[in-house]
Order: C-alpha cells, then sequence, then structure tokens
C-alpha cells in the first residue's frame, strides 16, 4: 500500500499489508461546521453564567485573552459577536485589549497579528504579546497551595473582566487545552509556567493525556479563578479551522461540555498496541517543541521497546526561543530532573520538555526523526535516529524490532486521542 500524509513534504509510505496494522486519522466531518448564526447564539446564551451584556454593565477595563498562530482558533468569527456584547453592556472600544496568551512562545510579529486578528482589529484596538520572561509586565498574586508563586500579566490582575478565546484539543501536559490553560499558562510568568509543567512530570502519559480529571487541570482551574474570569469561549475544530462545537461560559461548565465534544471528535478507538507507530506532528509542526505532541499520542499505543518515527516538518527549526535545547537533548532525562530539583540547572521550563520526551524516547522508545529541517547530526545529539525519508525509516524501524512487526500509523498525531478497547472516553 502507499499512504499519503497530509503534507506533500513527505514521500508516500510503502508498507506490505501484512505488516499494517491500522491507519488512523480524526473522524471525517462534512460541512462548513457551525455557521455565525450558531456562534452568536453559543456567545449570546452563555453555559452556566450571565450574559455578556450583563455581566460586562460598568466594566471599564476589559481584557480578552486569546491564543497565539499555534493554534487555529478562527478568531475573526468569534470576536465579532463578542464585541457586539460588549457593546451592549456599554463597554467602549478604547476599554477593551487583546492580550496574545503565548506562554513561552515567541512573540507574533506584525503580519502574524494581521493574520490572526484580520485588518480590522489591529487597527482598532490595542493587542499586546504577553512576555512571560519580563519582569515589569508581570505581578504576583501570592502562593497556591501547593506552595509556588502565582504570577500573571499585569494586565489580567487590574482588568474588571476577562473573556479567554481558545481551541480545546488533547494535551500532554493539562488533558486538554483550551479552558484555563489559555490563562495558566498562556498569561502567567516564568516560574508560574515552569511549576505548572513540572507537576506533570509526576504522572505517566495516559493519567494525562485526555484525562480531565487529572492533578494538573484541576490545579490550573484552582489558578485561574485569582482572576476575574467572566467567560471562556473554546472552539473545537475540524479540517483545521472549521468549528465542530463551541462552548461559551463558566469555565467549569462550559468546559466541561467543551471536552466532550472534543473527545468525540479527537478520539479514536485503536485496536491494539503495535511495535512500531508512524507518528504525523501535523498541525503542531511549526517546530520541533510543538511537534514532538505528536510522540506523546505514540506513547499510549506504542508496545515497550518499540519504535515511534516522527514525521515533522518544523519550518522553524528546532525551538528558537531555546537555544540549548539542541545541546542538552533528551538522552538523559533522570539527570537533568536530579539538576533541576537540586538547583544546579535553572531552565525548568525547558528541562520539563526535554525530561517528559526523554522519558519516552530515551528509556522506554526509540524514536526516529524524519525532518526536512533538522539535520542529521542536530537530531542525533538531541537522541533521535535519523532518516531522510519515511521509508528509510521504516526500514530502519524493522531493522531495530523485526520484518514481521506491526505498524501503526497516526495521522494529525499531535492533536489526536488514541483510544485503546480497555479505556473509555
Amino acid at each position: 500500500m502507499k499512504i499519503s500524509l497530509a503534507k506533500n513534504v513527505f514521500d508516500d509510505i510503502d508498507i506490505n499489508d501484512a505488516n499494517l496494522a491500522g491507519v488512523y486519522d480524526l473522524k471525517p466531518i462534512r460541512g462548513e461546521g457551525l455557521s455565525d448564526d450558531q456562534i452568536k447564539e453559543a456567545i449570546t446564551n452563555p453555559i452556566g453564567t450571565r450574559p455578556l451584556r450583563q455581566a460586562a454593565r460598568g466594566c471599564t477595563n476589559v481584557l480578552i485573552v486569546t491564543d497565539d498562530i499555534t493554534r487555529a482558533t478562527p478568531l475573526t468569527r468569534l470576536v465579532t459577536p463578542l464585541l457586539d456584547e460588549l457593546r451592549q453592556a456599554g463597554v467602549n472600544d478604547e476599554q477593551i485589549t487583546f492580550l496574545i496568551g503565548l506562554g513561552s512562545h515567541r512573540a507574533l510579529d506584525a503580519d502574524e497579528i494581521r493574520n490572526k486578528f484580520g485588518d480590522e482589529l489591529p487597527a482598532k484596538y490595542k493587542i499586546v504579546n504577553h512576555c512571560w520572561n519580563d519582569s515589569t509586565q508581570l505581578v504576583s498574586l501570592g502562593n497556591c497551595d501547593l506552595g509556588f508563586e502565582v504570577v500573571i500579566n499585569k494586565l489580567a490582575a487590574d482588568a474588571d473582566l476577562i473573556i479567554s478565546i481558545g481551541s480545546i484539543v488533547p494535551h500532554a501536559t493539562t488533558g486538554f487545552s483550551g479552558g484555563a490553560k489559555t490563562l495558566m499558562t498562556g498569561i502567567a510568568g516564568e516560574r508560574t509556567i515552569e511549576n505548572t509543567h513540572w507537576m506533570a512530570l509526576d504522572y505517566s502519559m495516559p493519567e494525562i493525556l485526555g484525562n480531565y480529571d487529572n492533578a494538573v487541570l484541576k490545579t490550573i482551574n484552582q489558578l485561574a479563578s485569582r482572576v476575574k474570569l467572566a467567560m471562556i469561549i473554546n472552539t473545537v475544530l475540524f479540517d483545521h479551522d472549521k468549528i465542530y462545537a463551541l462552548v461559551a461560559g463558566d469555565l467549569n461548565s462550559a468546559y466541561k461540555k467543551g471536552v466532550e465534544h472534543c473527545r468525540q471528535l479527537y478520539g479514536v478507538p485503536i485496536g491494539q498496541k503495535t511495535d512500531i507507530v508512524i507518528a504525523e506532528a501535523y498541525p503542531a509542526d511549526v517546530n520541533l517543541r510543538q511537534a514532538i505532541k505528536a510522540i506523546c499520542a505514540a506513547d499510549l499505543v506504542c508496545r515497550d521497546g518499540g519504535v515511534v518515527i516522527l514525521a515533522a516538518e518544523c519550518p522553524e527549526g528546532v525551538a528558537q526561543q531555546f537555544p540549548d535545547f539542541c545541546k542538552f537533548g533528551f538522552k538523559n532525562p533522570d539527570a537533568l530532573y536530579r539538576r533541576v530539583n537540586d538547583g544546579t540547572f535553572t531552565d525548568k521550563l525547558m528541562a520539563y520538555t526535554l525530561v517528559a520526551i526523554g522519558r519516552i524516547i530515551s528509556a522506554r522508545l526509540q524514536a526516529i526523526l524524519v525532518c526536512p529541517n533538522i539535520a542529521q547530526a542536530q537530531a542525533e545529539h538531541m537522541g533521535f535516529i535519523w532518516a531522510p525519508s519515511l521509508n528509510d525509516a521504516l526500514e530502519k524501524a524493522f531493522c531495530l524490532k523485526d520484518s514481521r512487526a506491526k505498524v501503526m500509523i497516526l495521522k494529525k498525531a499531535s492533536v489526536i486521542l488514541p483510544v485503546l478497547p480497555s479505556e473509555t472516553t
């Protein structure tokens, strides 16, 4: 068989029928998704909270927190009815600020802001990039119950009312994206982001990814309660930017409903684990730090000692905001974990990713990287086996395992949620 991935930068995969255990993709959804009228209906009639036209009355400092270009949330379609609601509440345009919840991602430039927000919004409203490591933009809200300090963008601390906009997909750190994650970690300070991520290392991937009742998600929900979050607006997307479902309203009740929609769309039943998994990093493959999300899905369905082949374009290379990412790599996760805990390694956020993925591809599995924008020497230094094409990678995987080994292909593995027969959604 010849099997194609989403991006034409990769050749078709040639595989014998006898080796193929299955090709898994998101459920095919027909149509154009929710209409503008349906979007307006959801936003003007929120779940579990008052409509904004009532809740925002008397407010003079409204903050709208959005996700960045690593998410395909169709922002302009959501903002139109949202701004209408605020105007009905008596909020003036100059009393509204948009804050891009970058977390630790790089800032958006002017062209990227226009691509995300359209031409009209940047000309009319103040739009600010969050900067996680700029103390002049941050303020402390004191320590949380877990003992670490909660630091957030001071625009959020000063706001009368906050609305967060994002999309819900399965996520390896918090279980799902969207919800409180748009604030914590989207507009949090460096140490707060580090500590909320570091928590996830206490749990296995099946305990976090796609699990709503996990300790990390509960913690960030508690942290978000410290600011005046009036409403979340979260989409569940298909075909990149079409809206499968939209929830608006209270963080708890609306978000839980959104997670149910996410599981319906992204949850894919898997027959059984295999020795080889080809994981397509698209659509989260702008750089390697994003692309390794696909390894997390593969971790759920690859047998111990198996091989994961990561197919990732990575046009921005490894990780622009972490120049030392390549230097340390994924080879010695436990040693790096100890160095962070004893205080001899201080870049805790970078270490989180290196430890989390290193525990998978250096201890439990082997990983082969196929990426046109990362050189062989770089890949191997980080702990990957390198291959110039998917077919070369598959040949190497068979050599590492067995020529009769079963192969599973996960399309869009950075967002797919594999569900094994013993599990439920």
